[in-house]
């Protein structure tokens, strides 16, 4: 049966607290398939068996169901919470989707670190009607709820700033919610994670609301390095479950423990010998089309060239102004920055996770103009 008071170690859900197992005794014919994640990963983590099933995100490659040894699930866990400070007893939110590793690790570092756990629906804005009377000291997730909280809930800012630490990831942080960041909360610290389900979620956390051009930090007792892309080479063994995990990001090395993330090996355009990462023209890009109040999602791509082996190209979704788009680009950016030719699609190929599949969203194109 739920209760109402716990000094640690309970779960909330539907406005009641239970302790652990009655959670999972309690909501057995749970037909909430949150709830229903919830309670899966509960028993997979007190069963004898030493790993968990994990499938990938499918952003970077095909989704695929990968074991994660329980080890690296504690080693990942215990590595967060003593980087963050996150003590026995603190209370955490879970408000983005278990099924992925982000969502299942807020969950294992509960059950891992004695932390209260609250659980709300999933939503682009989780927090517009969840009310509590409870401090809430570690919150995660993705950028676009964190944004929509921001725009839609400025109610809830307070407790957020109350807060001991803010995680988002799942996709990167734009420039224009990390300035309205920096503009809004000077009490808790933010930050943008850097990691993949190999590396059971986060391996560096970059600061967000700070002065400085921070770069992503490792978390404790995790190193790194490069290989001869200049890709980043992470070195965590008790997490990975390998001794050197070789990534398609391409960063600049600041030292063992820090680096600044350039983009993916995989995106990079060689146009005329000169190699361009669209991630960091999107920087720019975003922030023009911000100005001229164009808010379509967008991404930068390179198509074969005749002259320049590979040209950059711009692929918006929605209906836009594709001529008005180009005009403004060309007029603003540098040469090598400003992209040949603007696309348009309806709407771009997804993951199941949500996120832009870069490949088969161009192969969409590329198959409407042959």
């Amino acid at each position: 049966m739920p209760t109402s008071s716990f000094t640690e170690n309970w779960i909330q859900f539907n406005g009641l607290k239970y302790a652990l197992n009655d959670f999972v005794k309690n909501h057995f014919n749970e037909t909430s398939e949150l709830i229903k994640i919830v309670q899966q990963f509960i028993n997979d983590w007190k069963s004898d068996s030493q790993y968990i099933l994990q499938q990938t995100s499918g952003s970077t490659g095909t989704p695929k169901t990968i074991e994660i040894a329980k080890s690296q699930i504690k080693a990942s866990a215990q590595a967060t919470l003593d980087t963050l400070g996150i003590r026995t007893g603190d209370h955490a939110l879970l408000c983005i989707n278990p099924e992925y590793i982000g969502g299942k690790m807020m969950i294992a570092r509960a059950v891992i670190g004695g932390l209260n756990l609250s659980i709300t629906p999933i939503s682009s804005n989780p927090l517009k009607e969840y009310q509590t009377s409870d401090v809430i000291n570690f919150f995660s997730f993705v950028p676009y709820q964190f944004e929509k909280i921001l725009d839609e809930s400025p109610d809830k800012i307070q407790m957020l700033d109350n807060s001991k630490a803010i995680i988002l990831g799942g996709a990167p942080v734009s420039d224009s919610l990390a300035q309205k960041i920096k503009s809004t909360f000077n009490k808790t610290s933010l930050y943008s994670t850097y990691g993949m389900t190999e590396t059971v979620s986060h391996v560096a956390l970059k600061l967000i609301n700070s002065d400085k051009n921070e770069g992503f930090k490792a978390l404790k007792n995790i190193e790194f390095s490069t290989d001869k892309r200049n890709c980043l080479v992470i070195h965590a063994p008790e997490i990975s479950g390998q001794e050197k995990l070789i990534t398609n990001d391409v960063v600049n090395l600041v030292s063992s423990t820090a680096f600044h993330w350039l983009g993916r090996y995989d995106y990079v355009i060689n146009s005329g010998g000169i190699k361009i990462h669209p991630e960091i023209i999107e920087k720019e890009i975003a922030e023009l089309l911000e100005k001229s109040a164009i808010n379509n999602r967008f991404f930068a791509f390179g198509l074969p060239d005749e002259k320049l082996g590979e040209s950059l190209n711009l692929l918006v979704e929605g209906e836009v102004d594709k001529d008005s788009i180009y005009d403004l680009l060309k007029k603003n950016l540098k040469i090598f920055h400003a992209p040949k030719k603007v696309f348009s699609i309806d709407h771009f190929v997804e993951t199941e996770s949500g996120k832009i599949n870069r490949k088969k969203t161009i192969d969409t194109i590329e198959s409407n103009s042959n």
